[in-house]
């Protein structure tokens, strides 16, 4: 018993001398005195949390391609067939062909009956709200397909009290059942922080429909489709010697079969093989 409390003793009093006996650590960060390759430090990129969709990456519609889990997470149907979120009918449906692209199987398929402007559309709700800047050009395309050419899009942008800041009309004019890009831009008359983009349909007939998209024509370097300007522009000044794509814990996917491979990565967007 004397043994254990001699030892409980000296071990308060080595810590009491270790506490009294304090190391000062002086850094002087403007005092460099060994050079530091540019190469070891940088950044990493984690698609997580808006990291990507919703934030470097300027596309402003969400879900674009319908290949969400939920093919509609994103959008809003308005119809006389909806009713309390389910829809009743076989106006707008989405449709599924994994026999004809593995990455890219659904789209949307729209029938027309001479149907009048504003009885027939959709709402895309953005990344928790679209970022609007009044005068500056947005870019709308969306690929499609038809037999014939009778329909019509009104593509607006709306504030949070649905009133329209820009819009446009487009009229898909490829009648040969394969698929097209269709592309209009407009000027938004208002800044507005969570707009919408409401795509409303006329006409008949039937219309197949993929990668509805809208990009602010300020993007990274003025490319077409390309990266959030401000974002970059702040990593840019950063001069980072590297960045790691993919970055963090999302770098194995869900599951093995959608882990990152860089070289599927490097592919054109197009409807046959979307990633």
């Amino acid at each position: 018993m004397k043994i254990k409390l001699l030892t409980l003793v000296f071990a308060f009093q080595f810590i009491f001398l270790c506490a009294q006996n304090k190391t000062v650590f002086t850094i002087q960060a403007d005092k460099p005195i060994a050079q530091v390759s540019s190469t070891m430090w940088g950044a990493f990129f984690e698609d997580i949390n808006f990291g990507a969709d919703g934030g470097l990456y300027a596309e402003l519609v969400k879900n674009r391609s319908f290949e969400f889990p939920n093919p509609l997470i994103g959008w809003t149907i308005h119809s006389s067939k909806v009713l309390y979120g389910f829809n009743l009918g076989s106006d707008i449906l989405i449709l599924n062909r994994p026999d004809k692209s593995a990455t890219n199987p659904r789209y949307m398929h729209v029938n027309l009956n001479n149907t009048d402007k504003d009885s027939l559309g959709l709402t895309n709700e953005g990344f928790r709200g679209m970022g609007i800047k009044k005068g500056l050009r947005y870019d709308f395309s969306v690929m499609y397909r038809q037999t014939t050419a009778h329909a019509k899009l009104q593509v607006q942008l709306v504030n949070e009290k649905g009133e329209v800041i820009g819009s446009g009309t487009l009229i898909p004019d490829q009648a040969d059942n394969e698929w097209h890009k269709a592309e209009l831009s407009f000027t938004a008359t208002a800044t507005v922080p969570k707009a919408k983009l409401n795509i409303w349909f006329g006409g008949k007939g039937t219309l197949d429909l993929d990668m509805i998209s809208l990009f602010p024509g300020d993007t990274w370097k003025g490319r077409k489709g390309g990266l959030r300007a401000d974002m970059v522009q702040i990593l840019a000044d950063m001069n980072p010697g590297f960045i790691r794509f993919p970055g963090g814990c999302i770098v194995e996917g869900r599951d093995l079969s959608s882990r990152y491979q860089w070289k599927k990565q490097l592919v054109l967007l197009k409807i046959e093989n979307l990633l």
